[in-house]
């Protein structure tokens, strides 16, 4: 069965209203490297394929070919599902990474087999009644007429492994025009690929495991980044604009876990 990681850097001020956080300003290529160097590694241990995406052109014609519209910021997000279909051409399962997530150390046999054996899965953690997120998704159920079959659960999409027959399954580039036709414009420009994948898991019927946190162990301040113990194997994931901070700090950092 072949298998990839894939991941994607495209410059956010492309896309219309996106905040764009200060560390995307340092993105040189030299830390565009680096963490390509961390991604191929992370391949090489795995033993299956690596694929950077870094073409805008390239991913700005994926709207078109697959007659996605283009609404607001969440454009941005959008694209790694537009890449995920064109890579289930070529490979049966993607384990998608962020391109702000830095892989340490090397993983056990353990977590090699737990990861590749993996068909749909994220990581996430108990609802949150009061976040956003669960409110989008508990609208869209509303305006959907579904009644979940589990838990509005608190996602992120930072790390997620799919296979293609979880993959055609969701039908998600279809079910998302759905949202974009059925829905307030308004409202659907607010939903993050968090709240899409969370609901059309749901409204499709596909069962998400809960994806290993050491796939996607968040740092998303300092305090948190100070308590990963930074001896075992760790895919760390500088969520928020306060992680992307200390990213940027270790960018300038010669002795950091990115060098």
């Amino acid at each position: 069965m072949s298998h990839t990681f894939l991941t994607y850097f495209v410059p956010w001020n492309n896309f219309k209203d996106t905040y764009v956080p200060t560390i995307y300003n340092n993105y040189t290529e030299q830390y565009i490297n680096l963490t390509k160097s961390t991604h191929k590694k992370l391949s090489n241990d795995f033993d299956i394929d690596y694929v950077f995406v870094n073409d805008l052109d390239y991913c700005l014609s994926l709207f078109d070919k697959y007659r996605i519209p283009r609404l607001g910021p969440n454009d941005l997000f959008n694209i790694k599902f537009l890449l995920l279909e064109e890579y289930f051409e070529k490979y049966d399962t993607i384990t998608y990474i962020d391109f702000d997530v830095v892989a340490i150390n090397t993983p056990s046999t353990e977590q090699i087999h737990n990861l590749k054996s993996q068909t749909c899965s994220m990581w996430y953690v108990d609802p949150l009644p009061n976040n956003l997120l669960y409110q989008n998704v508990t609208r869209l159920c509303n305006e959907f007429e579904i009644t979940p079959t589990r838990p509005i659960v608190q996602n992120n999409n930072g790390v997620f492994t799919i296979n293609k027959t979880s993959w055609k399954n969701l039908n998600y580039l279809e079910t998302l025009k759905e949202i974009y036709i059925e829905t307030d414009l308004n409202f659907a420009e607010t939903l993050c690929d968090e709240s899409l994948f969370n609901f059309i898991s749901l409204y499709r019927n596909v069962y998400v495991d809960r994806l290993d946190y050491v796939f996607n162990t968040h740092a998303r301040s300092n305090e948190e980044y100070k308590r990963i113990d930074k001896n075992d194997f760790a895919m760390i994931h500088f969520s928020k604009d306060t992680g992307k901070e200390v990213l940027n700090n270790l960018l300038f950092d010669p002795t950091s876990i990115l060098y």
